[in-house]
């Protein structure tokens, strides 16, 4: 073959046929690309789209425990003693009255009885002072209790026999006195008409007749200003003792310790009888049953400004299983004024109480079981504040963080 013909025919093909291959191979990978890239963009842009118009809620969590709406009753011993009875044990389910202990009362029924005598007898003595201003026959005393008051009401009515027949004698005597001065004043007056006796002898007639009419007047006026005087100091005693009475009543009534609802005993301090109680010393409480039950949780200080009342919560017990027994409707119903200060073991621990109270009663939990709830039980509520896109959750971290950094120097 002659060398100025050049490569053959052939060779030249060939190389065209790699070239217009490379070209198409090109062209397809570039409009893969492409396609790619608007495939990319076009899920970007609906994703975009979905996430600023599906919203979710804003939820503001917070932990705390099922107590009773009545709050606990707490048991104290009002003025202090020693234990003599102690009838219930913990854990034991009380009615409203029952008696569930009792300290001795034997110095405080001292107290309570000295009172009540002398008591009886300042009013055993306004009897018979209000017998003698009103002039009744006999004083109506008030029904001896025991035996010395009977004695008293006795020494009281011998008191008003005496002093009523010393009266009377006293009003006899001064009776004949004056029906003597008269007589002879009469007398007088005749003689004096006839000449017989001066004006000067009439006159002392005259006043002795006045004077002896003065003496019964006074003798009987004396005697009732004396019984009004002593009557009003007497009802005025009584007065002020009652209320001593009154006082001394409350003290023994606290000597016996009585529920004032249904309930279950718990926390009781004092277990051993002829143990002290101090005035204002815990005995047991009472966590009220049949009452509605709420939740008191804490919330933080920093998420305080979206809770109000009236905000629908979902309420988790810990003692239910969330996947098994489901959550609970609840709501809330108070907010506390200001933040609680609580110390714990790491610090102090500030919090706002909220109450969340659940929907209905029986609670019924969201997938249709009835749970037993109790006083006591710690549980999560989770309480809606709002809603928002999840666009705006999704920025949010962004947001702050360009926030924070314009912020430093």
């Amino acid at each position: 073959m002659n060398p100025d013909q050049g490569p053959p025919r052939s060779g030249r093909h060939d190389s065209q046929a790699a070239d217009a291959r490379l070209a198409r191979l090109q062209s397809y990978h570039q409009g893969s690309g492409h396609w790619l890239a608007w495939l990319l963009g076009g899920v970007f842009v609906c994703f975009v789209v979905w996430a600023m118009s599906f919203q979710i809620d804003e939820v503001t969590r917070a932990s705390g425990e099922v107590i009773a709406s009545s709050r606990v009753q707490v048991i104290q011993s009002v003025d202090g003693g020693v234990l003599s009875a102690l009838y219930v044990k913990e854990g034991d389910q009380v009615k409203a009255g029952q008696v569930l202990a009792r300290q001795d009362p034997t110095r405080v029924a001292a107290n309570m009885g000295e009172t009540e005598a002398r008591l009886f007898a300042l009013r055993a003595r306004a009897a018979r002072l209000k017998a003698e201003v009103t002039a009744a026959p006999m004083p109506v005393f008030p029904e001896a209790p025991n035996a010395t008051a009977a004695e008293q009401v006795r020494v009281e009515q011998a008191l008003f026999i005496q002093r009523r027949s010393g009266l009377q004698e006293d009003l006899r005597t001064l009776q004949v006195g004056l029906d003597l001065a008269r007589k002879e004043m009469r007398l007088v007056e005749q003689l004096a008409t006839n000449g017989d006796a001066s004006g000067s002898e009439l006159m002392r007639v005259q006043r002795a007749a006045n004077e002896a009419e003065s003496r019964l007047l006074g003798r009987k006026n004396k005697f009732l200003e004396d019984a009004r005087q002593d009557l009003a100091k007497a009802e005025d005693e009584v007065a002020q003792l009652s209320q001593v009475m009154a006082r001394r009543t409350q003290e023994h009534e606290d000597t016996v310790f009585k529920a004032s609802g249904p309930g279950i005993v718990k926390n009781i301090r004092v277990t051993t009888v002829g143990g002290v109680l101090r005035a204002g010393d815990e005995l047991m409480q009472i966590v009220p049953v049949g009452d509605d039950l709420i939740i008191e949780a804490k919330v933080r200080p920093a998420d305080i400004a979206s809770v109000r009342p009236g905000l629908p919560a979902t309420i988790r017990l810990d003692p239910f299983d969330y996947t098994v027994h489901g959550s609970v409707a609840g709501r809330v119903v108070y907010v506390s004024a200001d933040s609680m200060k609580k110390d714990t073991g790491r610090g102090e621990e500030i919090h706002y109480r909220v109450h969340v109270r659940p929907e209905g009663f029986p609670v019924i939990s969201s997938s249709g079981k009835r749970l037993e709830i109790l006083p006591g039980m710690t549980a999560q509520a989770d309480i809606r504040t709002g809603q928002r896109s999840l666009m705006a959750y999704l920025l949010k971290p962004i947001r702050k963080t360009l926030s924070e950094s314009m912020g430093e120097r």
